[in-house]
């Protein structure tokens, strides 16, 4: 039996969700309702020996009166209360969600799948594909504390090292002024890196973030002066960094290194299990992802679902906005490129 929730059930979505063997905060009714691209749903079936959780968002496709769905900003993708999903269940559960599909004129779907979350792919297997999109950076906190300090470069040791004799402090913002603050470094830091306008957010997404979802935001001051900071998640025996930023005039400093290093600290202290630091821009192994890099050795695999459930929708949809002129790109949907 498949079950469509909305958020105006939040309590049952979240019930869903924490009934779930692993899930994030980035599959809570928080998170979704905070992405404004579409139409949050989740989608829940249940029989006598499995149960799954689909949370996404259903995108009207402009001009037309198709829909396409895709994930939150993250990795959220499909969740079980089982490791192993027996075949009758996940035939099952496929053929309610393709049904959905049918019903809600969906054309393609695209997901970011959770690296911790292997048991994704075999969910998903049968349904369009799951692509290896690159790597992301995690730190096992379950190791003793020299085990994990043992795994950073020598750069960030010398770094973090080097901030404490500067005296960087680093603590959790309890004011609005130093969310403020933060909001004005972190705007800064996009200016700067000439990020897009999906990454821009305002005062009350950060107030909002820090309300309703399990997050805290440490700010780093140096003479006085808070000039960076990571807004982190805590949710589900998993930290993370969610979004961060240093001023313009102190990069030159490397804080944010010391800033996740006291993050790290507080997992240790909070007996978490890891620290997911994430991967680079797309997936792709460049300067972001090393700079997670030094942090750890402990790779996981990113990967990326892509279906496209009509076939003769999506290629017209293509064809109109590029007629023969198709770009050389990965991108997917290729139509809202």
């Amino acid at each position: 039996m498949l079950d469509i929730i909305t958020l105006k059930n939040k309590a049952k979505w979240n019930e869903i969700i924490r009934s779930m063997n692993g899930f994030d905060f980035y599959h809570l009714a928080e998170y979704h309702r905070m992405d404004d691209s579409g139409i949050p749903l989740l989608l829940h079936y249940s029989d006598e020996t499995a149960d799954f959780a689909l949370p996404f968002i259903l995108r009207h496709i402009d001009g037309t009166k198709y829909n396409d769905i895709t994930s939150v900003y993250g990795y959220s993708g499909p969740l079980t209360n089982t490791n192993r999903p027996d075949r009758k269940s996940l035939t099952t559960f496929h053929t309610d969600l393709l049904r959905f599909f049918d019903e809600n004129s969906v054309v393609s779907v695209f997901f970011r799948l959770h690296p911790l979350f292997p048991v994704q792919e075999k969910i998903l297997e049968g349904i369009g594909n799951t692509l290896d999109t690159g790597f992301t950076v995690a730190i096992d906190l379950s190791l003793p504390e020299n085990e994990q300090r043992k795994q950073y470069s020598h750069s960030l040791k010398n770094t973090v090292n080097r901030l404490k004799r500067k005296n960087l402090m680093v603590k959790k913002a309890e004011t609005k002024a130093e969310i403020e603050a933060f909001v004005n470094i972190y705007t800064e830091t996009m200016k700067r890196v000439h990020a897009s306008q999906a990454y821009f957010f305002d005062n009350t997404y950060f107030s909002c973030f820090l309300e309703t979802l399990p997050s805290i935001l440490y700010v780093a001051y140096y003479e006085d002066k808070i000039i960076s900071g990571s807004l982190f998640t805590d949710c589900n025996e998993i930290i993370q960094p969610h979004l961060s930023a240093t001023l313009d005039d102190y990069l030159y400093l490397s804080p944010l290194k010391y800033v996740w290093d006291r993050i790290r600290l507080y997992g240790v202290e909070k007996n978490r299990n890891y620290m997911h630091l994430g991967g680079g821009f797309g997936g792709n192994r460049d300067t972001l992802f090393e700079f997670k890099a030094q942090f750890s050795h402990l790779h996981f695999q990113f990967k990326t679902w892509r279906y496209v459930h009509n076939r003769e929708i999506y290629d017209r949809l293509v064809y109109d906005k590029y007629r023969n002129d198709l770009p050389d790109s990965s991108f997917f949907p290729l139509y809202r490129l």
